[in-house]
């Protein structure tokens, strides 16, 4: 296979490497020219070194040069800055805090005589912890790159399963050790939490305050982006095709010919200049430049100017792309529409900018801080889901305290499991926007695992939280924990506008089915079948990691662990949307064309014999006999 080359000047085939087109590597060597140093004449040699420079003026070597030009002499020692302290954040002091509380909680659990048999799993989950974060904390200080958000956003929810597994087999284990187990998870729970507040930091320290615009895709791979437009347009006009085989025909030319005389009946002349290299090139590197690198000004400067470039290339997708535009259709067009909506879509807003309401205090909100209506809702709802979550925590620590029975263990495995689920809803909310609602209504869904257990989940027939009268300002904890689950149930239903619905209601229908929009039931089943999935793939490191005290499966009509979790979801599901199938994962392969042919063949061959058989109860139904073949001979002539 031949070697691929990364390099625009030189091109690769099965002979090894050879150099471009002289024409098309003068052009790629201008344009990079143009683009890099904002000259309009890449022959004038005054220009190129007047912007080299202006690019380079604070380097060493540049300084030189102008001290040379002043009659100084060329050679002059820089005086070396000294290096500023970064001050520290408060992330900072409790980034430091939280790592330690992990590492003592490990040292502790790994050290305990009492766990001494699964030791090495506890040392493996000691060195992946460690190791998760590290990395985060190295991404989440460069949230203001999507790549980097992403990643956090990513080990963060692993973490969590971490917490949620912690949990979960403290819960299993003996008493003595189920404390040491929940300190660790409590532990890890702060070190998701800042690393939430780190990354709006992250875009606070650079005064993303008023700006609601963060790139979708790392700046490095606009840069892609735009050679591979670039590379399909060339291969749409013809200009690095070869020759044609015997057997080929000239699609891409055709479209091209067709396409550029539609512009001009349309009166849509203006985009044929995008059928230009040097003209897309200018519009793309215009674009690319004016990001600055992915800082903020550059990020400031491209929300206020994206959306009004962008328009022009839009049109021409959109008018290219129509089916009656070019006939017959053609890949080479279809494959540079395709590169040019793909460039497109990275300037598209990505979410993220609400995390800096957990970074910042609710005082600063006016006037440094300040959000427009339609976004204030929902980062009210991410900040009162934060404390009702860190309020539900501490519940359910007393909680475990309660007692050991089967049925208090698995209510506490259930309860453990909610809060858990809030973890989820709360980085649904932080990637939400005000013209991507899809993650908040993801959220819905955990709103329902919630009612579930509000409605009087019952474990062999007590129900986990049974409600008891009180005397007047007086609360039991069961009580409290009711009222914080409700809390965090309304505020999870909330978004979809409505009063919460009583338990035998379903999700209402919230968009037109006939339209384009998302099927919300089908996101709502699809995070509930996620979580049934992943709760099913544990099982067996549950029973490694603790003891089978309590049965794992149902046994004697008493349901397990695993069961009562599943039963939880699967009432969520039912309850969200009349779903009671199992969930299962496919993934659906089309046919070969052989088979394809085949059941073309065998669909012909009913549709003949249907049609002979109705034409015979017709012929019946009318008394028309079949012709009766001649038996007698013709007579002679």
């Amino acid at each position: 296979m031949a070697p691929q080359y990364s390099n625009p000047f030189y091109s690769s085939d099965r002979y090894g490497s050879r150099p471009r087109d002289s024409v098309n590597s003068k052009l790629a060597l201008d344009n990079l020219i143009r683009r890099e140093l904002k000259v309009s004449d890449p022959n004038n040699a005054q220009e190129v070194a007047n912007a080299l420079l202006t690019r380079y003026k604070d380097t060493p070597q540049a300084i030189a040069i102008d001290r040379e030009a002043e009659g100084l002499p060329f050679l002059l020692t820089p005086s070396m800055p000294s290096p500023v302290m970064q001050a520290e954040t408060s992330s900072d002091a409790e980034l430091q805090q939280a790592m330690d509380d992990v590492e003592r909680d490990l040292n502790e659990l790994t050290s305990n005589a009492i766990l001494k048999d699964v030791t090495p799993e506890l040392q493996g989950w000691a060195m992946a912890i460690r190791s998760m974060m590290t990395e985060a904390f190295n991404s989440a200080r460069f949230a203001l790159d999507s790549s980097q958000r992403d990643k956090t956003f990513g080990i963060r929810r692993t973490l969590g399963d971490y917490a949620r597994m912690v949990r979960l087999v403290g819960a299993l284990s003996s008493p003595v050790v189920n404390v040491n187990y929940r300190n660790l998870a409590q532990s890890i729970d702060e070190v998701t939490s800042v690393l939430l507040v780190t990354m709006g930091e992250a875009l606070a320290n650079v005064s993303f305050n008023r700006s609601r615009y963060l790139l979708q895709v790392p700046y490095s791979e606009l840069q892609a982006r735009r050679d591979s437009v670039i590379y399909a347009l060339r291969n749409f006009i013809g200009s690095t095709q070869e020759a044609y085989a015997p057997n080929e025909w000239p699609r891409g030319v055709d479209a091209y010919r067709q396409l550029y005389k539609y512009l001009d009946d349309q009166g849509q002349g203006d985009l044929r200049s995008l059928l230009t290299e040097n003209e897309l090139s200018r519009i793309m590197d215009m674009l690319i430049q004016r990001a600055s690198h992915g800082n903020i000004e550059g990020l400031r400067h491209l929300g206020a100017t994206a959306q009004l470039d962008i328009p022009r290339l839009r049109r021409l997708v959109i008018i290219a792309g129509d089916l009656q535009t070019v006939n017959p259709q053609s890949p080479p067009l279809t494959a540079f529409l395709e590169a040019l909506q793909l460039f497109i879509d990275a300037f598209e807003g990505a979410g993220g900018f609400r995390l800096l309401r957990l970074a910042r205090p609710p005082i600063l909100f006016y006037g440094l801080y300040g959000s427009s209506n339609n976004e204030r809702s929902a980062e009210m709802r991410l900040v009162d889901l934060a404390i009702e979550r860190n309020r539900l925590a501490e519940l359910l620590d007393c909680f475990a305290r309660c007692g050991c029975t089967p049925e208090t263990v698995k209510c506490q495995i259930i309860l453990d499991k909610i809060l858990y689920d809030i973890d989820r809803a709360i980085d649904l909310y932080a990637l939400g926007t005000a013209e991507n609602d899809e993650p908040e209504f993801r959220a819905v869904a955990y709103s329902y695992v919630v009612d579930t257990v509000l409605q009087g989940m019952a474990i062999n027939g007590d129900p986990c939280l049974p409600p008891a009268p009180q005397p007047p300002n007086q609360l039991d904890l069961n009580t409290r924990i009711r009222n914080a689950l409700g809390q965090v149930r309304n505020l999870l239903f909330s978004r979809i506008d409505s009063m919460p619905p009583e338990p035998e209601d379903k999700l209402p229908e919230l968009r037109d089915p006939q339209s384009n929009e998302p099927d919300f039931k089908k996101l709502v089943d699809q995070e509930l079948c996620i979580q049934q999935d992943t709760e099913s793939r544990w099982r067996d490191l549950v029973q490694t990691m603790a003891p089978a005290c309590i049965p794992f499966t149902s046994t004697n009509g008493n349901l397990g662990v695993f069961n009562v979790i599943e039963a939880v979801i699967q009432n969520a599901r039912q309850s969200a949307t009349g779903n009671g199938e199992p969930c299962e994962l496919s993934f659906p392969l089309p046919a070969q064309y052989e088979i394809s042919l085949s059941a073309q063949a065998n669909a012909q061959a009913i549709v003949n014999q249907n049609l002979a058989q109705l034409t015979q109860t017709l012929g019946d139904g009318l008394g028309v006999e079949p012709e009766e073949q001649e038996s007698e001979e013709q007579p002679d002539s």
